[in-house]
């Protein structure tokens, strides 16, 4: 009866509360087995004596635990706080002096001292997954190369951290006309933290030229992706981009390295 009513007071208050805070049925199917398992496996266990008193009619058992079904609940006890350790520090990053003694340290000296162990949420493009989603992409990049619009440009000069840099696209059609009034955006993606994402609009400075000061705060390899809008017809170019860094008084690009994107050429230090 301890059980049972412990389990219900586990579902009357974990139901309405994983409701309003809704994380995934993952999450609640988790929860649930585990809320559920706890009250369950005690109940077993305490209640082993009560059972051999009614059978062997010998009320002098004595209550107490034996060390085996001791052992495994310190044993389940154990793996729930390693897991929840864990989980925490996936979801919300170990911080702190705990993170200077237990990370290594970084190969750049305005990345190193922040490493973060949180999870970003970059993740690769994995359309095949999901196939509605793959074939209009297939079918939209078809599209893409019988309209052959041109798009050129680039930098201006090599950026550098934390300076401003002007971004410039030259868009024109199959023809070689420049196309004009076009929505032009260029976005610059950070693999190692999504919060440093910058999304820049490029503004018309010319028929078809297109240009925007840019400035990002952290050397090494950048994802960029260009979105030139015009209409109902849209231009994408996925591509990455290396950002510089002054290294007494020489101009050290750490380049892009596949599966590695934010390592730094340590050979240059």
């Amino acid at each position: 009866m301890s059980s049972l009513t412990t389990a219900a007071l586990m579902l009357l208050l974990y139901v309405p509360f994983s409701i309003t805070h809704w994380e995934g049925i993952d999450v609640f199917a988790i929860h649930f087995a585990f809320f559920m398992m706890i009250p369950y496996g005690l109940g077993i266990i305490t209640g082993v004596h009560a059972e051999r008193r009614a059978l062997d009619g010998n009320n002098s058992v004595k209550k107490g635990l034996h060390w085996i079904p001791a052992l495994i609940i310190v044993f389940f006890i154990l793996i729930a706080v390693v897991d929840s350790i864990i989980i925490s520090f996936a979801t919300t990053g170990l911080g702190g002096g705990l993170a200077q003694i237990i990370l290594p340290e970084g190969a750049s000296d305005d990345v190193g001292k922040k490493i973060s162990s949180q999870f970003t949420g970059a993740v690769s493009n994995n359309l095949q997954d999901e196939e509605k989603q793959f074939d209009e992409y297939v079918a939209s990049l078809q599209k893409q190369r019988e309209r052959g619009w041109q798009i050129s440009g680039g930098w201006d000069k090599t950026p550098q951290v934390n300076q401003e840099t002007t971004f410039r696209l030259i868009a024109k059609d199959k023809s070689g006309t420049p196309i004009t009034g076009a929505n032009v955006t260029s976005e610059f993606r950070r693999s190692s933290n999504m919060k440093l994402d910058k999304l820049y609009t490029l503004k018309e400075t010319e028929q078809g030229v297109y240009s925007a000061s840019v400035t990002l705060p952290l050397q090494g390899c950048w994802m960029m992706k260009v979105l030139v809008n015009k209409g109902d017809d849209v231009h994408e170019i996925k591509g990455e981009t290396e950002v510089g860094f002054l290294l007494d008084g020489k101009l050290v690009i750490p380049p892009c390295i596949d599966g590695e994107p934010d390592i730094d050429e340590k050979k240059a230090r």
